[in-house]
């Protein structure tokens, strides 16, 4: 695991706006097995913004406790290949509205 990919990801993600007022929060898993290319960070935030403007959850999905995961299409590069899940809320939580799950995280 590379020690500043985590900090990487939040950083990249922090300023991303909800962009459904039904998802509650977006929580990512990583893929630790690589290491951050800072230059990665604008257009991997832009990539998150599209792919999560293209799902389509149900309520009852978004409302379960195992959330929605999201699929994340062969055309987002760079979303491949630093994140291994995308799972969306309804319930909300403190902090910014992606979260990065740790290792071994229950989502």
């Amino acid at each position: 695991m590379h020690p500043e990919l985590e900090t990487f990801l939040e950083n990249a993600f922090e300023s991303i706006q909800p962009t459904s007022d039904d998802i509650g929060r977006v929580v990512v898993e990583p893929d630790y097995d690589l290491s951050p290319i800072e230059h990665d960070a604008r257009h991997l935030a832009s990539e998150l913004v599209q792919c999560l403007r293209a799902q389509n959850p149900e309520p009852a999905d978004l409302a379960s406790h195992e959330g929605f995961e999201a699929d994340i299409p062969g055309a987002y590069r760079l979303l491949l290949k630093y994140i291994r899940r995308i799972t969306l809320h309804r319930d909300r939580a403190e902090g910014p509205w992606v979260e990065v799950a740790p290792p071994g995280n229950w989502i």
